[in-house]
């Protein structure tokens, strides 16, 4: 397994800049990791992390972990917390961290240092949970996919959603974040 320093120098490289949820992101996915007794998580495909934040720790639990949406193994829920669920789906374990502690460090600290100071104890609430995932939430090829009969485009792994008894995607249902130009 990878040192702390290791850790943080990957993920401050892929993000960009050394900043607290960095730090916070490193520690948080090493002690995932360690609660599941995973030594080399690039190297193991049994691991899902769902993350609940949009922030830089999130960037960081990816690089420590080397899970990716795109791999299908990294899984982001939108509450707007500084916390992650940490999965072995080949024992079915899982472990939340969630950083329920608001330390600031001074202007011009040294940031690795004042957080290094910090126990896990202090900093972290770890909790044993159980994720109930479905097939399709898994990485590996789609297990289904079908067209949308409104708008033509294709919905994988069973995301769409039953409107007046027909399957169609999410947006065409009402749910877009977006607005098309002729709905303006």
């Amino acid at each position: 397994m990878s040192t702390f320093t290791q850790d943080l120098q990957e993920a401050v490289e892929y993000h960009g800049h050394l900043c607290s949820g960095q730090i916070i992101g490193v520690r948080m996915a090493r002690m995932g990791l360690k609660e599941l007794g995973i030594d080399e998580p690039k190297n193991f495909r049994g691991l899902i992390v769902y993350v609940e934040c949009d922030r830089c720790l999130t960037d960081a639990i990816g690089t420590v972990t080397g899970c990716k949406l795109g791999r299908r193994n990294l899984k982001w829920m939108d509450y707007g917390k500084s916390a992650a669920t940490f999965v072995n789906t080949e024992t079915g374990e899982a472990v939340r961290i969630s950083n329920v502690s608001r330390h600031y460090p001074p202007d011009g600290a040294d940031l690795a240092a004042f957080f290094d100071a910090i126990p896990d104890g202090d900093m972290f609430y770890v909790t044993r949970v159980k994720v109930n995932y479905r097939p399709e939430d898994l990485p590996g090829a789609p297990l289904e996919s079908m067209i949308c009969p409104k708008c033509g485009e294709g919905v994988a792994d069973g995301r769409q959603v039953i409107r007046d008894g027909a399957a169609m995607c999410k947006a065409c249902a009402g749910g877009a974040y977006y607005e098309a130009p002729d709905e303006a």
